[in-house]
């Protein structure tokens, strides 16, 4: 039995979740998970005490928290923005964190509600912490070496995404022959490339960086297997992630569907 203080989970939608749970019980801390919507609280229940709770109900995510003796908390997945319009009834604390919004951008959203749960006495954990092994260092990641057209393209992205990053626009930028393709919006990454590739066909670089200012206790960037596959279905020329900075899940395999489809695979 562990002695340890429960961590508590913010989940959204992805792999992470999973993952944090996973290295959770590797260290004997058991986890409470409270989720937005319904299949990944059920993805969840055979690692965690999982729960569903509206996202207007701030006020009862707080007291399971505390009934539960949680001290540390953890936000991890995707959490997107159509989630805080879709439920408008607030109770009174989602109704304080609702009205410390500076803008409707995902960082000023993420910095509002991790400022209450710190008013509340709660350490809101880096992401990092409990993801270990999941940013590759610079250098090659794939087997096959970019040519002096793809890098001319990533490093141009890389400046290009930078810039969209800060901006909080989006992470992710497809490019090619020196040319901006698609920028990732509030649709998601996957949707940016099936928009390059419709756009401009096979050949086209993606590039994914985090923000200049990057806060590591959410949002971080992350690419996985399921944008690996569609990068091979489009014959994209490259992908680069930025490097000790964002993450890669499934690493093995987003590596082996690179290497298959001959695609680059860097970290810049």
């Amino acid at each position: 039995m562990s002695l340890s203080a429960p961590l508590g989970i913010i989940a959204g939608r992805g792999g992470l979740p999973l993952l944090a749970c996973e290295t959770a019980k590797s260290r004997d801390v058991p986890v409470v998970a409270v989720a937005f919507e319904k299949d990944v609280a059920e993805g969840l229940e055979n690692m965690a005490e999982a729960h569903l709770h509206r996202l207007g109900k701030a006020g009862q995510t707080f007291s399971l928290f505390r009934e539960r003796g949680v001290e540390k908390i953890l936000f991890i997945g995707k959490f997107e923005k159509k989630l805080a319009f879709r439920d408008l009834l607030f109770d009174m604390t989602a109704t304080k964190i609702m009205a410390k919004f500076l803008g409707k951008s995902d960082s000023n959203i993420m910095l509002a509600i991790i400022s209450e749960f710190e008013a509340m006495g709660f350490t809101v954990e880096k992401q990092t912490d409990w993801l270990p092994d999941l940013l590759p260092e610079k250098g090659q990641v794939g087997k096959k070496k970019p040519s002096t057209a793809v890098r001319k393209d990533v490093a141009y992205g890389y400046e290009i995404c930078r810039k969209m990053a800060g901006m909080d626009i989006g992470q992710t930028v497809l490019v090619k022959e020196l040319t901006v393709i698609a920028v990732e919006a509030v649709e998601g990454t996957d949707a940016a490339v099936r928009r390059a590739c419709e756009l401009a066909g096979p050949g086209v670089v993606m590039v994914k960086t985090s923000r200049p200012a990057q806060d590591f206790r959410f949002d971080i960037p992350s690419v996985g297997a399921q944008t690996a596959r569609l990068l091979a279905d489009c014959k994209a020329g490259g992908l680069a992630v930025e490097a000790g900075r964002t993450l890669v899940i499934d690493r093995q395999e987003v590596v082996s569907i690179c290497d298959r489809a001959g695609i680059p695979f860097m970290a810049v």
